[in-house]
Formats: C-alpha cells, sequence, structure tokens
C-alpha cells in the first residue's frame, strides 16, 4: 500500500491518505480514499475492523433511560421556530463520521469514498449502495443534492453558514455528488459538509404543510421515533433494518434496543427522578450537588456509581456580553463589570473548589494563548494596534486576579477608573450616564436557576459600584426563543470548541454572523481584528499556523471583554446504575458519547 502525498494544497496540513488511487480524466486529476483527516496519517486503516475506543462484544440489548432538561414542541430540527426534541444523534446519519479518539479524522459512514483535486475546489462523495432510510427507501445522490440545497436556502442559520461557501451541487451519477467550493483556502469544509445530516426528502416537502400537526421525520440514522408524548417523554427504537450496523465505524455502537428521553423542568427535579430510580445515567453539571446531593440506599448499595468520566475535548462556562446593547457597547464597561466577579472566592466556598480557573477560551489546548504573543502572533494583530488594547501586546491575559478572601476593593477602585473614563459617574449611590443621567442597569439571564447561587455574589460585588444587575430565571423555551432574538443583555453558557478549530469560528465571533436570527454569535462581536483572525484559521496551511492564529485570535476576545471565563474542568460527573458499563478509556473527543455504553446481560 502506497501512500502518495499530493503538493500544492495543504502543505503541511494535508490529508492524510490510506489505499488512495490517483484517478484521471480530460479535466483533473483527483484522489481517491476512505478517510479524510487534517493532520499526517490517520489511525484507522481502510480496512479495520471497529474503533479501539469501543467494546465490540458489547451487549447489544435492553434499553437506557436518560433525562432532558426543559420540553420541546416539534421534532423539526432545522427550523427557527419551536423547540426541536433532542433526537438528532439518534436518527440521523451523516456522510462520514468522526474518530473520537483522533482529532480531524472522518470515516465512511453513507459515503463509502470520497474524491479530491490537488487544489482543493471540489470534493465528490461516493455513495455507499446499500444507503437507505428507516423507511426502505435508498440514498441517493439526488437526496444528498437536495438536502444539502435545502442547507443552503434554509432558515438555519449554521448550515446555511457552512453551505454559503458551497458554490454548486452537481450529481454526476446515482451514487455520486460533486460539491464546487467557493473558498478552496478552507481545509475544513470538507469536514464539515461531510458531517451534515442527512434528511429524508419527506421532511423537506411535508413538513410545514400542517403546522398544528407534529410530523415524525423519517430516519436516516440507527434508531426511529416509537412513541412520545409531546413536551415530556420520546421512546425511540433501534431500526432492525438499519443497514450500516455491520459498518466498521459502527461496531461496539448504538448498543441499547430502546432509549427513552424523559423532559423535567430543572435540575432539582431531575435530579431526584434519577436518585428516585427514573432514569439510569445523569451527567452532573452542578459542584453542589455532585458533593452533597447523591445520598440515598442506592448510593450506599452501590446500585448507582459515581464518576469522574475522562474526556479530552475543552469547554469553558462563561459569562457572555451582548455587545449589540449599551451599555456593554463599550469594552470599558465590559471590562469594569467584569471586576466585580470574584472567581478565587466563588470557586473556594461555593463551588467546592473542584473547578480551575480557565486562562483561555481554548483551555487547557495547544491553541490557547499562552506567555506574551509570538513573533508569528505580533505579525497578525500588529495591523490592529490602534483599536486593540495596548496590554494585548505584550502580556498574556490573565483575568481578574483575586485572593479568594472577598475582598476585592482594588478591583472595585479599577472597575470605578475605567467607568468614569467610560463617562459615567457615581450619583445617590447609583452608577449613571453623565450625559443622559440613565443608570447603569442590565439582565443576566439563566435557564438553570440553580446557578442563580453562582450570580447572587456577583451582583453583591456590583452594587458596590452601583451598577444594578437583575438576575432572572426562564425555562428552556422561553430562554431559547430569546437568544435566538438577542433579547438579552448576559448569559451564562458553555462555550465548547473543536478539537481543530476552523470556519466554526465564524459562527461564534465574526461579524458577518454577529445580526443573524439564531446565531452562535451570542456576544453580537463585530470586530475587524477578529474576522481577520477568523480567516487566517481557516487558510491556516499548517498546524503551526493554525495555533497561531487561534492564539491571536483568542488574546483578542479575552482583552476585549467579550466574556468573562468562569470554570472548566478535564472531565464529565457521570452517575450510573451499576447495570451500565462503557469501554475503559483516557478520555475522547468531543461531547460525552453513550452511544459505546451498554446495558450488562442479567444474569
Amino acid at each position: 500500500m502506497i501512500m502518495k502525498k499530493w503538493a500544492c494544497c495543504f502543505l503541511n496540513m494535508k490529508i492524510a491518505l490510506f489505499s488512495i488511487s490517483l484517478q484521471a480524466n480530460s479535466q483533473n486529476v483527483y484522489e481517491t480514499s476512505h478517510v479524510l483527516s487534517l493532520h499526517g496519517q490517520p489511525k484507522y486503516s481502510s480496512d479495520f475492523k471497529h474503533f479501539s475506543y469501543v467494546n465490540p462484544d458489547a451487549p447489544r440489548q435492553g434499553k437506557v433511560r436518560l433525562a432532558v432538561l426543559g420540553t420541546y414542541d416539534t421534532f423539526d430540527l432545522f427550523t427557527s421556530k419551536g423547540v426541536p426534541a433532542a433526537v438528532g444523534p439518534y436518527i440521523y446519519d451523516s456522510l462520514m463520521i468522526a474518530s473520537r479518539d483522533e482529532p480531524g479524522s472522518l470515516y465512511p459512514l453513507i459515503a463509502e469514498q470520497i474524491e479530491f483535486p490537488s487544489d482543493n475546489r471540489w470534493v465528490r462523495f461516493v455513495i455507499n449502495p446499500k444507503a437507505k432510510f428507516s423507511d426502505g427507501s435508498r440514498i441517493t445522490a439526488k437526496l444528498i443534492k437536495e438536502t444539502f440545497q435545502n442547507y443552503k436556502n434554509g432558515e438555519f442559520s449554521s448550515f446555511k453558514l457552512i453551505m454559503q461557501d458551497v458554490e454548486k451541487i452537481e450529481v454526476e451519477a446515482d451514487n455520486r455528488v460533486k460539491l464546487t467550493l467557493n473558498v478552496p483556502e478552507d481545509k475544513k469544509l470538507p469536514f464539515r459538509l461531510a458531517q451534515l445530516p442527512i434528511i429524508h426528502p419527506s421532511y423537506w416537502h411535508e413538513n410545514h404543510k400542517d403546522e398544528s400537526k407534529v410530523q415524525l421525520p423519517v430516519s436516516s440514522g440507527p434508531y426511529t421515533i416509537k412513541s412520545y408524548e409531546l413536551g415530556q417523554k420520546v421512546s425511540l427504537v433501534r431500526n432492525d433494518q438499519y443497514w450500516a450496523e455491520n459498518l466498521p465505524v459502527n461496531v461496539g455502537r448504538n448498543n441499547f434496543k430502546q432509549v427513552k428521553l424523559e423532559y423535567f423542568r430543572n435540575s432539582t427535579i431531575s435530579l431526584e427522578a434519577f436518585l428516585s430510580g427514573n432514569y439510569d445515567i445523569r451527567v452532573e453539571n452542578l459542584a453542589k450537588n455532585w458533593t452533597f446531593a447523591y445520598k440515598g440506599r442506592d448510593i450506599e448499595s452501590g446500585r448507582i456509581i459515581k464518576k469522574d468520566y475522562p474526556r479530552r475535548s475543552f469547554q469553558v462556562q462563561s459569562f457572555i456580553f451582548n455587545t449589540r446593547k449599551a451599555p456593554f457597547t463599550d469594552q470599558r464597561v465590559r471590562e469594569a463589570v467584569s471586576q466585580g466577579y470574584d472567581l478565587a472566592w466563588t470557586n473556594s466556598n461555593l463551588l467546592y473548589g473542584i473547578y480551575s480557573a480557565p486562562k483561555s477560551l481554548f483551555a487547557t489546548s495547544k491553541f490557547a494563548h499562552r506567555d506574551a504573543p509570538s513573533n508569528s502572533e505580533l505579525k497578525l494583530l500588529n495591523p490592529y494596534r490602534d483599536r486593540l488594547p495596548e496590554k494585548l501586546f505584550k502580556e498574556p491575559w490573565t483575568g481578574v486576579q483575586t485572593d479568594g478572601s472577598g475582598n476585592i476593593r482594588r478591583q472595585l477602585s479599577y472597575a470605578n477608573k475605567l467607568l468614569k473614563q467610560a463617562g459615567w459617574e457615581l450619583r445617590n449611590g447609583k452608577m449613571v450616564n453623565k450625559k443622559t443621567g440613565e443608570p447603569l442597569k442590565f439582565e443576566l439571564m439563566l435557564a438553570v436557576p440553580e446557578q442563580e447561587r453562582i450570580a447572587i455574589p456577583f451582583k453583591t460585588n456590583l452594587e458596590f459600584l452601583g451598577i444594578e444587575m437583575n438576575i432572572v430565571s426562564i425555562d428552556v423555551s422561553q430562554y431559547v426563543r430569546r437568544i435566538r432574538n438577542h433579547d438579552y443583555d448576559m448569559v451564562l453558557r458553555t462555550f465548547q470548541q473543536p478539537d481543530l478549530p476552523g470556519n466554526e469560528q465564524r459562527e461564534y465571533w465574526s461579524s458577518t454572523t454577529a445580526d443573524d436570527h439564531g446565531t452562535q454569535n451570542l456576544a453580537g462581536v463585530k470586530n475587524p481584528a477578529v474576522d481577520d483572525m477568523i480567516n487566517h484559521i481557516i487558510k491556516a496551511n499548517s498546524l503551526e499556523q493554525l495555533e497561531t492564529a487561534t492564539r491571536a485570535l483568542d488574546r483578542i476576545l479575552l482583552w476585549e471583554n467579550y466574556t468573562i471565563p468562569q470554570i472548566y474542568q478535564p472531565y464529565w460527573r457521570v452517575a450510573h446504575r451499576n447495570n451500565y458499563s462503557y469501554p475503559d478509556h483516557a478520555g475522547l473527543f468531543g461531547p460525552i458519547d453513550l452511544s459505546i455504553w451498554w446495558e450488562n446481560q442479567k444474569e
């Protein structure tokens, strides 16, 4: 087997290929592979049997009951209307699937092969002739084109943003679809296209005919929806006729015959239900619960197991300013408000010291900025010296530094200085705008009421500055609607960054997405320096260039105070009943993967 390295495109960030065949015709030369990988040699060869992190002999039986917070009113996952049920990963497959133990590699699922030229101007997916939907109809190139075209023309902002860089979609044969790309220098675009959900044509043709009727989608994935109670429960069953069950990427996965999702209004009710035996696996997000709430006979007897489940992806929980709205249009105000959050005291007194203080939005990854900017970073940053904080060019961002005693007079004094510079002054104990007399007040919007205890000390500290922060906790459906409509001042959310940064950074931070309905650019960032760093990330020709551009972006986002990074941790807190098991591994990339768990056989 010969590995051919092709020149010009990707330079050091090349697509690594196994069992490559070099194809030629009168117009182009292209390569064919079973795998798409951004960095060097992929882990799995073309004849691999299964991923190494699964148990290929796992029992394929039983059921699992899981909890979801909030409610739902639709199975339409690709609209900006309503709150969709959390069924996407179970019922939709993509053309290729990521390996969870290596970053940036995709392997065959619906597409059995991928083809591309050296200039990266297009990508062709060769569809597995056995691929079909749960109703038995074949998944053809024509249906792939229809899915992609509807994403391109639709209202779902994340997928529409991906598809905007696709110039043309062509069906070349019953099993071959070709996508011509507008931005060939975007190395990650083929990866994102290959991971888009593939949708049955009935969705596009029938889904909006009768909005009063809930449409059950036809599945392209391993499960189908068996039954539901709208807003409360969903029962999924594994499709016995699932065509891809024995593909290498699925061996050891999708082990449960049934998956039942039950919805709970808040985390407190959900925890009580878990301890009472109403569902089986729980990922705990609240430190107080993990430390004190897991008590009772099932815990003492070992019927419930608590586990720190390792992970390799990085994510940071942060307060996020909505910079579309005053007063947070002013960086000085954002920095001043940040001084009121005492992470050291909060972690010690309310979070039991189990978290770490993030010094980057990319946490402990190699993409996190560190020390003073390197010469290569400065080369990217220097054109924006006149509009970025001077400290950015000299030192790393460290966040608000306190000693944990609760005494933050020095920080509040600095905040007061910043506010004066920004045109605010203290009158009768209230911070007001010097010109308009308007008080400085804002609302922190939460979807998890239990997080209020973390926000209250923040609110108290800001009161010493004369700033009024109102804390509101609302249900998930209302929260989703307000997020989509940019109707908030500040929110508390978690940023889960991909293992290899790429064009998804446009969704998070680019001025091109700031005003989109339903955007993931929650801060509403519109900053030419940010846009430029994102372009450098997208067009990086080597891992070194990608690291440089991402670190430069990290610095700008932090020094501009679009967020207040709060906490992070290197593991998931998982509690589960002792009749469930999972493979022993050192941590996987991405979110926790319950598809590789199984229910133990009963003796």
